[in-house]
């Protein structure tokens, strides 16, 4: 295939979808599917490539052989190391392929070339700062131990606080009431629920969070508070300044912007591009090194 590196695919996996997009010599096609987490569900994480990448290869009407010599860059939620990165690769049907967790691309998307600092919340979430050439990552330790402020943590939180209100421990709110009714009024129900549910099953309960911290409950307002003071602990950490701008992408993290002190208000600015936009310039850099190594 002649015109492979006219060709490119980025794949951008998080922990609720999957996004593919292929750069072709006609323009670019995207497919989107559910989560691909590396670490919480590996083989579903290969399913969900498997499938994409032959949907990607039919939209564009390219043989499935063909992605072999199309460079494939790969930015994964739940790859933890090397050893994860590797084995994802091999999965995959092209033979220049590069596999990271999910961080830098979002950076590069959201900042390009430029100086600043992210803050990434979905149903995970990470903090970066890029400065003098190098990117610094806190965060984005999975949802087992860390994720603080995610969609994942809001929920598992929510869920605590119905049952300290259950217990007498801490009062209920209108939003602690209304997920015990959903429960029957029984922790138990709640225990089972815990003891099958996923990242994106806790971060489902995010969207009644952020509502009902706008309309005024005390425990909502409480829980996103808290995420919002990890964020700017987190920023201050990274070395953010006040005249640096912040990028804030995922699903959740615009809605902690009001709870950020004034002056992180202040530097906020749209993110250039997307974390699927970052993967396809690391793809197009991949390719390049493929053309010089091979030269």
């Amino acid at each position: 295939m002649d015109e492979s590196f006219q060709y490119l695919i980025a794949i951008d996996g998080g922990g609720t979808k999957c996004r593919f997009a292929m750069v072709t010599p006609d323009g670019r096609v995207e497919v989107t599917l559910g989560s691909a987490n590396a670490f919480s569900d590996r083989q579903k994480a290969l399913r969900t490539l498997d499938e994409g990448l032959q949907a990607l290869a039919d939209k564009a009407q390219l043989p499935r052989a063909h992605l072999a010599e199309i460079p494939t860059y790969a930015g994964l939620a739940g790859v933890t190391d090397a050893v994860a990165a590797s084995e994802v690769a091999r999965s995959l049907p092209s033979r220049i392929v590069e596999v990271e967790d999910d961080r830098r691309s979002a950076v590069v998307g959201a900042l390009g070339a430029q100086d600043g600092s992210v803050i990434g919340v979905g149903t995970g979430s990470f903090l970066a700062r890029q400065a003098d050439g190098r990117t610094q990552f806190i965060g984005g330790y999975g949802a087992l131990i860390g994720d603080q402020a995610s969609g994942n943590w809001l929920g598992v939180q929510l869920l605590q606080r119905v049952l300290l209100a259950m217990d007498g421990i801490q009062p209920h709110s209108a939003l602690t009431r209304k997920i015990s009714a959903e429960y029957d009024d029984d922790p138990m129900q709640i225990v089972a629920f815990v003891g099958q549910a996923n990242p994106s099953d806790f971060a489902g309960l995010a969207p009644e969070i952020i509502v009902a911290a706008a309309g005024g409950d005390p425990v909502a307002q409480e829980l996103m508070q808290g995420g919002a003071d990890y964020l700017a602990q987190g920023l201050r950490a990274l070395g953010h300044t006040d005249e640096s701008p912040v990028c804030m992408i995922g699903g959740v993290a615009p809605h902690y912007a009001d709870y950020l002190p004034l002056h992180m208000q202040a530097c906020m600015t749209e993110a250039k591009g997307s974390p699927l936009d970052g993967a396809l310039i690391l793809a197009r850099h991949l390719a390049e090194r493929a053309k010089v190594g091979a030269g």
